[in-house]
């Protein structure tokens, strides 16, 4: 078979399964973190009153913290792919540097799928273990059959947020691998942004949607896509391999 019979798609498709195959050992380091994650949120505050000599005390759960493990890791998994340890793999391929961007993408889109849906479901595997281990009352909260679509936009919200931490740490480590004054430049300028308060308004403007999950959903892509188009492009000034 001659290179000019082999599609994109396809090599996009086979370096997909590869690396879906080579990277599965994140999984366990996603449910460890996600375990841990349950253990801090399951008893992530408690505040207490007392009426007429009774005494209510008030304790909450949240997957706050199993979030922001996860999306930790998710950062880490999009910086790791850029090291090339993971970069040579793409050398058993007849591939470009377009090819292993692409698959890079959709990879840490099923990697941020995966997570985004198990972390959403860590929250009623904590109610679980605290209705189990606990004696107190319980507050009813709304379910997933009360309000499917809040349900579902809900999961897509924490993928796409999941998706964009792992594209902010791909673009990091693109530039790390591209030159690293260009990375640490990068950096100093974030912080210097961050210590003016100019990012603050920035995620405010971004984030602050006035509970439009929907909207947060759409603009979060949009940011995604645009920082792996970025990554893609200065991948390509690093070299190609045909």
């Amino acid at each position: 078979m001659f290179l000019s019979n082999i599609s994109l798609f396809s090599v996009v498709k086979a370096q997909v399964k590869y690396k879906i195959n080579a990277y599965n050992g994140l999984i366990y380091s996603l449910i460890i973190l996600q375990v841990l994650g349950i253990m801090l949120g399951g008893v992530a505050g408690s505040s207490g009153t007392s009426i007429n000599n009774t005494t209510i005390s008030l304790n909450t759960s949240t997957i706050d913290t199993s979030f922001i493990f996860v999306s930790l890791l998710a950062i880490s998994v999009g910086n790791l792919v850029t090291t090339k340890a993971y970069r040579y793999d793409d050398f058993s391929f007849v591939a470009t540097r377009l090819s292993s961007s692409i698959a890079n993408c959709i990879v840490l889109l099923i990697f941020s799928c995966f997570a985004g849906v198990t972390t959403y479901f860590s929250g009623y595997v904590m109610r679980l273990i605290l209705r189990v281990n606990s004696s107190y009352e319980f507050v009813v909260s709304p379910s997933i059959l009360n309000d499917p679509l809040s349900f579902l936009l809900t999961i897509v919200a924490i993928i796409a947020m999941l998706w964009m931490f792992s594209s902010i740490g791909y673009i990091a480590g693109t530039l790390f691998q591209k030159h690293k004054l260009l990375f640490f430049g990068a950096v100093i300028i974030a912080v210097m942004l961050l210590i003016a308060g100019i990012w603050v308004r920035i995620s405010e403007s971004i984030f602050m949607e006035n509970g439009s999950l929907l909207i947060l959903t759409m603009k979060t892509i949009v940011i995604t896509i645009s920082l792996f188009v970025i990554s893609t492009a200065i991948s390509n000034r690093l070299g190609v391999r045909t």
